[in-house]
């Protein structure tokens, strides 16, 4: 229950941030390279430590060992769930209810390079900036299916 309202809490905060005007500048897509070569490579380090028994090693849901499947987390599929939403949405999802056997556990940073990752297998390029952690950033980043 109290990750619940946690979830909810964050989810109302990426809102109030994109809807409430706290964001001044022009929306970014994540297809002009929100993340780094060297942040992806972090999330694919993290992704074969904590993601891949649950989410497989490609990212598609293909659960393994006793874990039951989970849902695709990149991909055309992961894309097109996404479309019309900022980062933050996304970052406060992976940061407050992964790994599921550890909620809230991931760092900010972590959760970011987890995204990055994520990023980097659904086909989205890389650019020369990390993808940041701060919710305001984030929420001007917006997750668009295609390019």
């Amino acid at each position: 229950m109290r990750q619940s309202v946690a979830l909810l809490s964050g989810i109302a905060l990426a809102c109030a941030a994109t809807v409430g005007g706290a964001q001044t500048a022009k929306p970014v897509s994540v297809w002009s390279g929100v993340y780094t070569a060297a942040q992806n490579k972090r999330g694919e380090e993290l992704h074969g430590d904590v993601c891949i028994i649950c989410h497989g090693r490609r990212l598609n849901g293909a659960g393994q060992a006793e874990m039951p499947p989970s849902p695709a987390i990149a991909g055309e599929s992961f894309m097109r769930k996404w479309a019309g939403r900022n980062v933050l949405s996304l970052f406060v999802l992976v940061r407050q209810t992964m790994p599921i056997d550890g909620p809230g556990t991931l760092t900010d940073q972590q959760a970011a390079d987890a995204i990055a990752h994520i990023f980097a297998v659904s086909g989205l390029p890389a650019g020369n900036r990390e993808l940041p952690v701060e919710p305001g950033a984030l929420a001007n980043i917006m997750i668009d299916a295609k390019q």
